[in-house]
């Protein structure tokens, strides 16, 4: 098996992992990495590039782990992984078929958002011991420059990773498909309301959560920030009508 190369049927760059898992990335993960500094790069071009490759790693980084808490935990409950996939949306861990309980699966889709917080924590804690003062906050909002200063950029990095690792904890963790945090509430739901009601309880959350996130995406597109972030409609749309009764392999999208 090539180690890594260039997947031109999928348009995405392949690598792979040790125990043979090969992670696709594909060249959609970059458009969110440059969506949030649309705005500066009109402004001040140098400071938006700096910016945008900072955040890329950052992203990269933060959801790459985030689906290597769900191979490692799958991994201790006997579930081989099938391939890990980055795109436009996250990531998602693709598994083998494996025996496991609800509570196992459930452990096994808290294992990412986990992963983020203590992340998010390290960030943070890394942040205050070596920001003198705290970062001002910018008018322009949390996309602005810092001074250009070396010791700022660094201070503005480890904030953006406390950041980026916080929201993708808190988003994971919201009940709705296909987030952790839907897998993690039909998995603890099912024992007691049996597989199909679990399912559209958390379809009717995710309709919810999915209608209520554009009183925070449309204010952001007027300011001039760009921003998607999930739930999306149609997955939670579908489970709660009950619609396909066909499961699909389970994963845990970033």
């Amino acid at each position: 098996m090539q180690r890594f190369g260039w997947d031109r049927k999928n348009d995405a760059f392949v690598f792979v992992m040790k125990g043979n898992i090969p992670v696709h990335v594909s060249w959609t993960f970059a458009i969110p990495a440059v969506l949030p500094f649309l705005h500066e790069w009109s402004r001040r071009p140098q400071v938006a590039l700096i910016h945008t490759a900072i955040f890329a790693a950052l992203l990269f980084l933060s959801v790459f782990l985030h689906e290597l808490a769900h191979v490692w935990a799958a991994r201790r409950r006997g579930i081989g992984t099938q391939r890990i996939d980055l795109y436009l949306f996250g990531g998602t861990a693709w598994f083998k078929p494996g025996a496991a309980s609800p509570y196992g699966w459930a452990l096994i889709a808290v294992a990412g958002p986990l992963v983020n917080i203590v992340l998010a924590a390290g960030f943070a804690a890394a942040y205050y011991l070596l920001a003198r003062p705290l970062l001002p906050v910018d008018p322009d909002g949390i996309f602005s420059s810092p001074p250009p200063r070396p010791d700022t950029l660094l201070e503005w990095t480890l904030w953006f990773g406390a950041l980026v690792n916080a929201v993708l904890a808190i988003l994971n963790l919201l009940p709705a498909f296909p987030l952790d945090g839907g897998a993690i509430a039909r998995h603890l739901l099912a024992p007691r309301f049996g597989a199909d009601t679990a399912v559209r309880i958390v379809g009717f959350c995710g309709v919810v959560l999915s209608i209520l996130r554009f009183a925070v995406i449309v204010p952001a597109a007027v300011a001039g920030v760009l921003l998607w972030f999930p739930p999306s409609f149609r997955p939670n749309w579908r489970a709660f009508r009950a619609a396909g009764t066909k499961k699909p392999v389970p994963q845990h999208p970033a």
